[in-house]
């Protein structure tokens, strides 16, 4: 399960390809925090997207996001959201103060992430249960 208080939680996939990563974004953002999350997620944050932050609406069944929750960083293969980085910054934001430069490097810097992680996801699931 997904929460904001969830940074020593590690998920069943993707997790050790993804930390690698975690040090990089804080050093680029200054953040107080950041995490891995596998997809599904259990809180909508706002989103960055190429060019813009995206805000999210509300959903049935979902937490309704806050500016003290932090700011997603998808990690896709093709269209598919296979996780997403939780950027905690040192201030309150939806993201508008993480500058358009580094959210454009942000997204170069982890965009072969979902590659590896749908790749792990697959290896997983091919390997023979044995009872």
């Amino acid at each position: 399960m997904s929460s904001a208080n969830s940074c020593s939680w590690e998920p069943p996939t993707g997790g050790s390809i993804a930390e690698p990563f975690v040090p990089r974004l804080i050093a680029l953002f200054g953040l107080r925090a950041c995490w891995y999350e596998s997809f599904p997620f259990d809180v909508q944050l706002p989103r960055i997207e190429p060019g813009r932050i995206v805000l999210p609406a509300d959903e049935p069944g979902l937490v309704p996001w806050s500016l003290d929750l932090g700011v997603e960083l998808p990690v896709r293969h093709g269209l598919l959201t296979v996780g997403r980085y939780v950027l905690v910054p040192a201030s309150r934001t939806t993201g508008v103060h993480l500058t358009p430069a580094r959210r454009t490097e942000a997204i170069a810097l982890v965009s072969p992430v979902g590659s590896l992680v749908a790749a792990a996801m697959l290896a997983e699931h091919a390997t023979p249960q044995h009872s």
